[in-house]
């Protein structure tokens, strides 16, 4: 274990040191902007260039602030400003030239430079915050968003840049405003996004873009923007329903005839769904293809997920409505194959284990095992992805589940398993909890009251109140759901037999007896004719596809 573990490090070592050289290497390729000699500290490294050194960190700082003087209203735009005033090298100009000299050859001039192109995704939310944060006139935030930045990111996009450039261009141009997120009184309002910024991205959208890492950075800023109407309601209905019929058309598009791979088309896919979602109105094909796709045996895991998260946040409304028994019976199955893939790559874990401790074929063992973990990662992978990707996508989710399924799935303190069992136990836990939370979503909750706000009901649990006929099965699926959940929960302490003892914690195989078990039942409920759901039988060799089992 300890020399996996050092091969591993050296092989991240050598990765990066190489990825780093190379990234380098093709950066110096592209188009670099240079800074503003007057914010530039370059050339000023050496000990005798002490005195020009100090004078450019002046005039960074003298700019700063002259900046929040105007960000603040407390300087008007056509104001005059000196740069450096006293000195050799003092420049005049207008408070509008400072600010297009700031960003364009200086903020954003650092984001071309390939000595720096992998600190980009900082660099940018650094200067969306601030920019989002500090600007208080609408007249100032316009000025900058419409005059300096957008045209700035389209020069980015169009020109000879690093395709990293042009993706974090994208992503910026997604993040633009209408006006200023706070009031002079520093009073925060609701944002509203940029309606020449949203045209844009529906350009690329629509053919514009040039490659597919810019189709995926405009989606997300299309994302938001569906969003943020929920709120606001600024997007005409016209303009949502252009939206909707780009986001069916990826939905529905062919990976090969769309020269992707697979995992490409369904990561774009997934963005698809969650915009369609977050239109949240159908037109008598979005709901319908979304459900199929819940029940789609082939389709990816991963798009079936996302697909069946997307029921939430429908409005379910009398225009935008499904049949609750038959999208029941779908989430069911989907909940079911969750459970059975699980219990299937734990099976096939275990005859790795058995193989390789026989001493099977010279090598064997060591492949076999280097394919499961490429399948786990491929897991992890999956469970970070998501709107924003997303380190901290995985905790969010995890929370949420935990609210909605109203109970501790990870809490309970300590553990009376072993070190190694106690590892099994949880990764499987994670999986399983992971998969179930888009059912969860799916299903929904019932409406509430939060203080003086109302909190209106969701998923299938608003959807039945159009089809009232449904209600059985959305109760059957929510018993058997609650059952699941119980048998993967990690017991709390209020389980354990006396306040001095610790909560006895099931090891993995019987945290999976138990739940096979609650999914025998929910089959004999919903499969009652049939055999029970197949799994994806996970591949013992990583030179063979995996094998799927008949009727999966």
């Amino acid at each position: 274990m300890l020399f996996k573990k050092l091969r591993l490090v050296l092989l991240a070592a050598v990765w990066c040191t190489v990825g780093s050289v190379a990234m380098a290497q093709q950066a110096a390729q592209y188009t670099e902007i240079p800074l503003a000699p007057q914010f530039d500290l370059a050339p000023h490294s050496a000990p005798e260039a002490r005195a020009q050194l100090n004078q450019v960190k002046q005039n960074i700082n003298q700019a700063r602030a002259q900046i929040a003087l105007i960000n603040r209203g407390e300087a008007p735009l056509n104001g005059s400003f000196t740069l450096g005033e006293g000195t050799p090298g003092a420049v005049q100009m207008t408070n509008q030239a400072l600010l297009k000299g700031w960003y364009e050859n200086y903020v954003f001039a650092q984001f071309t430079h390939a000595a720096t192109i992998s600190e980009l995704a900082t660099q940018r939310m650094t200067f969306v915050n601030e920019f989002n944060t500090r600007c208080q006139i609408d007249e100032v935030y316009q000025h900058i968003a419409n005059n300096i930045v957008l045209p700035q990111m389209q020069a980015f996009i169009d020109g000879n840049f690093h395709p990293a450039v042009q993706y974090n261009a994208m992503l910026i141009v997604g993040q633009m405003n209408h006006r200023a997120n706070y009031n002079p009184d520093q009073t925060r309002r609701v944002p509203m996004p940029s309606e020449v910024a949203l045209n844009y991205l529906m350009q690329n959208i629509q053919g514009a873009a040039k490659n597919d890492a810019l189709l995926l950075a405009s989606w997300v800023g299309v994302l938001r923007h569906v969003s943020m109407n929920r709120v606001i309601n600024h997007i005409p209905g016209s303009n949502q329903v252009v939206i909707a019929n780009q986001a069916m058309a990826l939905l529905n598009q062919d990976a090969a005839a769309a020269g992707r791979s697979l995992s490409g088309q369904t990561w774009l896919q997934r963005r698809a769904l969650e915009v369609l979602s977050a239109i949240g109105r159908d037109n008598g094909q979005i709901l319908p293809r979304i459900i199929a796709i819940v029940k789609d045996d082939n389709a990816p895991i991963s798009l079936r997920l996302s697909a069946a998260k997307a029921l939430h946040y429908f409005y379910y409304d009398a225009q935008t409505r499904v049949v609750v028994e038959d999208t029941s019976n779908a989430l069911g199955l989907l909940t079911i194959k969750i459970c059975r893939n699980e219990l299937a790559r734990v099976e096939a874990e275990k005859e790795l284990e058995a193989a390789k401790a026989a001493g099977g074929v010279a090598g064997l063992g060591a492949g076999m095992m280097g394919g499961m973990e490429g399948a786990m990662g491929g897991m992890e992978g999956a469970m970070g992805g998501g709107m924003g990707g997303m380190g901290g996508g995985m905790g969010g989710m995890m929370g949420g589940m935990e609210g909605a399924m109203g109970g501790d799935v990870f809490g309970g303190g300590d553990s009376v398993l072993s070190k190694e069992e106690k590892r099994r136990v949880d990764y499987s836990r994670r999986i399983l909890a992971y998969q179930l939370y888009h059912v969860v979503m799916a299903i929904g909750k019932e409406g509430r009251r939060v203080g003086p706000n109302s909190v209106p009901a969701t998923g299938m649990v608003l959807a039945v109140g159009q089809d009232n006929a449904g209600q059985p099965a959305l109760a059957k699926l929510q018993e058997s759901m609650d059952a699941i959940i119980a048998t993967i929960r990690i017991p709390s302490q209020d389980d354990a037999v006396s306040p001095d003892e610790v909560a006895a914690e099931p090891d993995r195989d019987t945290m999976l007896a138990n739940l096979e078990d609650e999914v025998r039942k929910f089959e004999s409920f919903l499969l009652p004719a049939a055999a029970p759901a197949a799994a994806d039988v996970p591949s013992t060799n990583p030179a063979e596809p995996a094998a799927v089992a008949p009727g999966s």
